[in-house]
């Protein structure tokens, strides 16, 4: 198992954090109409259109960068994934209708007998 340091993973994320963006080249078309003062124009070589060179920032998702070691793990209910069955007395499988039979069964006995219903046992 690799063995991570914490002055090792505190640089590394130190280092993330430093980043805000991207920034990606984007060229804007300048109609012939419009003239833009101290800006050079770049040309089409297909259309021969004029075009302006600026970036576009893409800003980065800081939350993401800061927890990107860490791994969210989504708590299974163990009776939804084919694990345990946690019935008292486990009967048939959690929703049939020979589930649901026995249910009525236990809370009717649990019911006449005036006692706490996590105290049943089944009947012997």
């Amino acid at each position: 198992m690799k063995t991570k340091f914490p002055i090792i993973e505190n640089a590394k994320r130190q280092a993330r954090l430093c980043f805000r963006g991207m920034a990606i080249p984007v060229r804007i078309l300048v109609e012939d109409s419009q003239c833009i003062i101290d800006v050079d124009y770049v040309r089409g070589v297909s259309d021969h259109k004029r075009y302006v060179m600026t970036e576009k920032v893409i800003k980065f998702n800081r939350t993401a960068l800061k927890n990107l070691g860490k791994v969210k793990k989504e708590k299974v209910d163990p009776r939804y994934s084919g694990g345990e069955d946690t019935m008292i007395v486990p009967v048939g499988r959690p929703g049939s209708r020979e589930r649901v039979e026995e249910l009525a069964k236990q809370y009717g006995v649990v019911e006449h007998l005036e006692i706490s219903p996590f105290n049943f046992k089944g009947v012997e």
